[in-house]
């Protein structure tokens, strides 16, 4: 794979793991942040063989940011 492929794969992964994130959040579950590092946590050990870790972690930190990313500094209005 080329630099170009690389990049585009990345970002493919990073905005998937946003997709995730969002797609739990309108859920309605209101989950407490200790819930959703689990869950982090969870996609990370359920892809450890079967993802290529670099690619893994682009999408938990995908996941972890979310859309919109204020959700970090004020986790009461998600």
């Amino acid at each position: 794979m080329n630099d170009r492929e690389k990049t585009v794969n990345a970002e493919l992964v990073f905005q998937l793991g946003k997709a995730t994130r969002r797609a739990i959040d309108d859920a309605g579950n209101n989950l407490a942040p200790a819930d959703l590092t689990m869950i982090a946590t969870n996609l990370l050990e359920a892809g450890h063989e079967k993802v290529a870790s670099d690619l893994l972690m682009l999408f938990v930190a995908g996941f972890e940011e979310g859309s919109p990313p204020e959700r970090r500094t004020d986790p009461e209005n998600r």
